[in-house]
């Protein structure tokens, strides 16, 4: 319906301004650029008629205007004009039509109509060079020849300018643009960049997906000012050319996700939902509309005219709603809205204003991309302002609140001193009854072992005597040196290792001990060492020494990490023989259920003991 309705308008519009007289032939002896259209007759074709019925029904009208815009309707352009050299040498110009986008278009010369030469995206050559297509014109000395154009687009919007030039002077021309072009292209994705290195460092969305806006706006605007064309292959540029709908509502999709992170649009719940319906839409348009069967660029340009009018409301919203920031959003995205209302209006074929200003986008990207960098500054400054406000107040109640914890932490620890004082008061009495109960339990055995005339008894509670008083030493400790947490194993093992040889029966053997001993171990566990060394070594002392000997005992700390090492030279033992004992069982408990440690042994001519375990 809208086709129909800009049709009937541009119809309208040559019946108007068209006159019936045929166009002059142009003079190429000119060594300035030269206009074509305004001299030429022009037929826009809807019934997609051939050349032949075209000239046979006298279609050709007129045309005074320099640009030729037809927007996005589906028709076929002819041009007709007419070249003439008047001199008397052969001259060379180039035909250059001034828009890189134009799909199909095919040059007619009269004197040879069933030669024509095809130009346009859809006939573009790898070793293309130039932003716009060309042609080259050769006359002959005192010749005219009259040329016939054809230009259609179906994806694109047509909106160009016929002008002959000089093969020098156009190229050197292509070759400036070229450069200003790639260096506007170049700033902004330096920005893109900083902008992601931005969100790295301080993880703030707004900066990634203005870069990824970024991103898009120059992938669309390569193939805006021609780039495409030149510096990709000829499979991505016809692939390019299918998808103008995605690349404009990627467009949408960035800038609604940067607008909405940077004006902080949570709160703002009406103008939030407004920009989800955005995307939303954007996301439908890329999947229904992209398709041949269903392609509109008219509806896709429409969404994106309501989208800049939206996005620059919102910023004004965001602002008077507080948000400081917005104000620098709004001058910077302002810019940008001329930008695209102008590309908007080129493309529905009202002006063709873009025509003498192609890149006035990437102009306006880069102004936006350097006040909106000044909004990243300016929101330091924000938060700087904002930090030293809260400091202030923070301190302030800090310093209250520091006088009431004070206060507080007073009473508390004069508290907990107290029952800090009284729960080692308490603890010292639980061990010093333990001691006292161990040592009436000694006192009772030793009483026993009196009236006792069986030696292999008596050894047996010489045995349990050793094993007791062990135990007992370890809280004697605790109660002596005032720590209830650890035991000095140096002092621990001396005296109990003192003790062991006073119980026993040396035979007149000269038995030597040698210990190194360096760790520090909690009460439960320093028990169970106690136990073990006793059994270890009464076992040494018993079984060991056919004469002298020596029995070394070490025991290293590593953090808490412990080895303890008991070895003697004597004759060693079949370990498969007293495997039954009351002691070895006893050790094999202690070390792997109490210590959930590691027990290494060696007992074929003599006997160690390497013991592995972690607190």
């Amino acid at each position: 319906m809208i086709s129909s309705y800009i049709k009937s308008f541009y119809f309208i519009f040559f019946i108007v301004f068209y006159s019936s007289v045929s166009a002059q032939a142009i003079d190429i002896n000119q060594k300035e650029q030269t206009c074509i259209l305004k001299h030429s007759d022009v037929y826009l074709d809807t019934n997609e008629l051939n050349l032949s019925q075209i000239r046979g029904q006298h279609l050709f009208k007129p045309y005074k205007k320099d640009y030729l815009n037809t927007g996005m309707l589906n028709t076929h352009i002819w041009v007709r004009f007419q070249l003439s050299n008047n001199t008397d040498q052969d001259i060379h110009k180039i035909l250059i039509l001034t828009s890189p986008l134009l799909e199909n278009i095919t040059l007619y010369r009269k004197s040879n109509l069933n030669k024509p030469q095809h130009k346009g995206v859809c006939h573009i050559k790898e070793k293309h060079h130039t932003l716009v297509p060309y042609y080259h014109i050769d006359l002959p000395a005192h010749t005219s020849e009259t040329y016939y154009l054809k230009v259609n687009s179906l994806l694109t919007p047509v909106d160009f300018t016929l002008k002959l030039d000089d093969h020098e002077h156009f190229e050197y021309d292509d070759r400036v643009q070229q450069l200003v072009d790639i260096l506007l292209i170049g700033f902004v994705l330096a920005l893109m960049l900083y902008s992601f290195i931005l969100y790295f460092y301080t993880k703030d969305k707004s900066y990634l997906y203005y870069s990824f806006y970024l991103f898009a706006l120059v992938y669309q605007q390569f193939t805006y000012l021609g780039l495409t064309q030149i510096y990709f292959p000829l499979s991505f540029i016809h692939f390019d050319m299918q998808i103008p709908v995605f690349k404009v509502n990627l467009l949408v999709i960035t800038a609604a996700l940067f607008a909405m992170h940077f004006l902080k649009t949570k709160p703002l719940v009406k103008v939030h939902k407004i920009y989800q319906y955005f995307i939303a839409i954007s996301l439908f348009e890329i999947l229904f509309l992209s398709s041949s069967h269903f392609y509109n660029l008219y509806i896709v340009i429409f969404t994106g005219a309501l989208f800049i009018f939206f996005n620059l409301s919102a910023g004004i919203i965001s602002y008077r709603k507080g948000n400081k920031q917005a104000r620098l959003f709004i001058v910077g995205f302002s810019i940008v809205c001329l930008s695209y209302f102008l590309i908007i209006l080129d493309a529905i074929g009202v002006t063709s204003i873009m025509q003498g200003y192609q890149n006035i986008l990437m102009i306006g990207t880069a102004f936006e991309a350097l006040i909106l960098s000044l909004a990243f500054a300016d929101r330091y400054l924000i938060l700087q302002k904002e930090k030293a406000r809260v400091d202030t107040q923070f301190l302030e109640e800090s310093t209250q609140r520091t006088h009431i914890i004070e206060s507080e932490v007073i009473k508390k620890t004069e508290a907990l001193n107290s029952a800090l004082e009284t729960k080692e008061l308490l603890l010292k009495e639980v061990h010093h009854r333990v001691k006292n109960n161990l040592q009436i339990i000694l006192s009772i055995i030793r009483l026993q072992q009196d009236e006792i005339d069986d030696e292999m008894i008596s050894e047996k509670f010489t045995d349990l005597e050793n094993r007791i008083n062990a135990i007992s030493k370890t809280y004697n400790m605790l109660l002596i040196k005032e720590n209830l947490e650890e035991i000095d194993m140096e002092e621990y093992i001396d005296s109990l290792l003192l003790d062991v040889q006073d119980t026993i029966h040396h035979n007149n053997q000269m038995i030597q001990i040698k210990t190194d001993i360096h760790a520090r171990i909690p009460l439960r566990e320093s028990v169970y060492l106690g136990l073990i060394i006793n059994e270890l070594v009464t076992n040494a002392y018993k079984y060991a020494f056919d004469k002298d000997g020596i029995i070394s005992i070490s025991l290293q700390q590593d953090n808490n990490h412990y080895i303890l090492k008991i070895k003697d030279n004597g004759k060693g033992y079949n370990s498969e023989e007293t495997q039954a004992s009351l002691g070895l069982k006893l050790i094999n408990t202690l070390v792997y259920d109490q210590l959930d440690g590691t027990l290494e042994k060696d007992t074929t001519h003599h006997t160690y003991y390497t013991i592995r375990f972690t607190i």
